[in-house]
């Protein structure tokens, strides 16, 4: 591949590492229950998504960059298509409304388009039989369980805590709790920092890892380092720089407008969340942090009986049943754009 144009599509990855991180809603539980400011909140995840995308993006870009097209390499157009479907969608829902979709359904609904959709196009070694679908399968049912299983987590912890918080004497003791719980909450929002770094950075650049550029290793004098490392840095920067210059919106439609937060709940809900992505990470399933997140602070809400805004969440929930649909629709149309053009 030319240099150029190789560097067109690491351009167009960090375009859209960029749209991931402004739909990162990461640390909005510690905005909601008033321990970090937005500005603080938005420093310290940006940070620390840069090293989750770089230490723990292997697993996860390998699985959606080729597992789903049953161990085919993209073409070229395929990855320029499946960019910018993605980097569109995620904008649009980050501008409009602040909602923060999957970017993981993003993902795989462009890499699904293309791969299944692409014969529409009359383009040969393309279909329905070139998708894995036991993978597809696999990936669905963790986007099932994952929301359910942090629903649940979140709804025993917090009920735990409120089970301490009613035997707690005086008002000093339970200021002193809420103060532990908001230190334990800056830990366990690290650990989700690190866990959706790498998580997400795959669904900005898991195209790139499947090119056979991409591929192998690149030796500088001693030191060998995997080819597949430089998208990951890339989309770990872009997530970060989206995070910052637009992501303020969607972090604070989920620090205000699902559920009232304190730090004992907004603590509840972020253990679920490191618990389940940072386990699905490691295991190499692209799980939606978001589902997560957004199930956890409705099972809190449900525990403490606090007014759960539900036009909000329905809002965000039709957002995810489209998303699929919308990124494969959207691949194929910048597909048919791009393919004239090689």
């Amino acid at each position: 591949m030319e240099i150029l144009l190789l560097a067109l599509v690491l351009a167009i990855g960090f375009l859209v590492a960029f749209a991931v991180g402004s739909n990162d809603e990461t640390m909005s539980p510690a905005v909601g229950a008033r321990i970090f400011t937005v500005n603080t909140a938005v420093a310290i995840g940006g940070l620390i998504n840069i090293v989750g995308a770089v230490t723990l993006g292997t697993n996860v870009s390998e699985r959606v960059g080729t597992d789903i097209a049953g161990g085919s390499l993209l073409t070229l157009p395929m990855v320029f298509a499946v960019l910018l479907a993605m980097a569109f969608w995620l904008l649009v829902a980050s501008f409009t409304r602040g909602l923060p979709i999957s970017t993981t359904q993003c993902v795989v609904g462009s890499v699904i388009g293309v791969v299944a959709l692409a014969p529409l196009l009359d383009l040969a070694d393309t279909g329905t039989y070139m998708v894995d679908w036991s993978v597809v399968g696999q990936i669905f049912a963790g986007w099932i369980a994952s929301p359910i299983i942090g629903f649940a987590i979140s709804g025993l912890v917090y009920s735990g805590v409120r089970r301490l918080q009613k035997r707690a004497t005086g008002l000093a003791s339970r200021e002193r709790q809420e103060r532990i719980a908001a230190y334990g909450l800056a830990v366990f929002l690290i650990i989700t920092s690190l866990s959706r770094g790498g998580n997400d950075v795959a669904n900005a650049v898991a195209p790139l890892i499947a090119l056979p550029e991409f591929q192998g290793t690149l030796y500088i004098g001693f030191l060998a380092i995997p080819m597949g490392f430089i998208p990951l840095l890339i989309g770990g920067v872009g997530m970060a720089l989206g995070l910052a210059v637009i992501g303020r919106r969607v972090i604070r439609t989920l620090a205000t407008e699902v559920v009232t937060l304190s730090p004992t709940s907004a603590l509840s809900a972020s253990m679920a969340t490191s618990i389940v992505m940072f386990v699905g990470t490691i295991l190499g399933f692209p799980l939606s942090g978001t589902h997560v997140l957004v199930a956890a602070l409705v099972a809190v809400g449900w525990v403490s009986r606090e007014p759960v805004r539900k036009r909000q969440v329905r809002d965000i929930i039709i957002s995810w049943i489209v998303t699929v649909p919308i990124s494969a629709i959207c691949a194929v149309g910048m597909l048919a754009l791009i393919q004239p053009f090689f």
